[in-house]
């Protein structure tokens, strides 16, 4: 378990950066990385517990719960950065109030103000 501590400490990080990055309202550009940085921590976990289960006396269910977590993870990434590239498409000067709905928190944070916009 002393290798699995780091692991999930990086993930806790990147997933409050993500966090601060909503708050922000940060670029949507900027929270598709960090999103992708927090999946990238979520898989290096999920590989370390595949590995690491039966001689750590590790549950199988968190295992999959990881898993879990991490479909969600991408899942919203695939969002945040589908709005990513919509709004470097559209330019500096977005249509205000053209979002049509919001998506529901994720584990780490809001990104539903830049998913879901309509080309004008």
């Amino acid at each position: 378990m002393q290798g699995f501590a780091p692991l999930r400490e990086e993930a806790e990080l990147r997933g409050k950066l993500i966090k601060a990055a909503s708050e922000r309202k940060a670029p949507p550009d900027e929270a598709c990385k960090l999103i992708d940085n927090f999946g990238q921590a979520e898989l290096k976990m999920i590989k370390y517990v595949e590995a690491n289960s039966a001689n750590c006396g590790i549950a199988p269910q968190v295992a999959d719960q990881l898993r879990t977590g991490h479909k969600n993870t991408e899942k919203m990434q695939k969002q945040v950065c589908a709005g990513a590239q919509l709004a470097q498409a559209r330019g500096p000067n977005p249509v205000p109030g053209d979002a049509t709905r919001r998506v529901p928190a994720g584990p780490v944070g809001d990104f539903g103000h830049w998913i879901n916009r309509q080309v004008p």
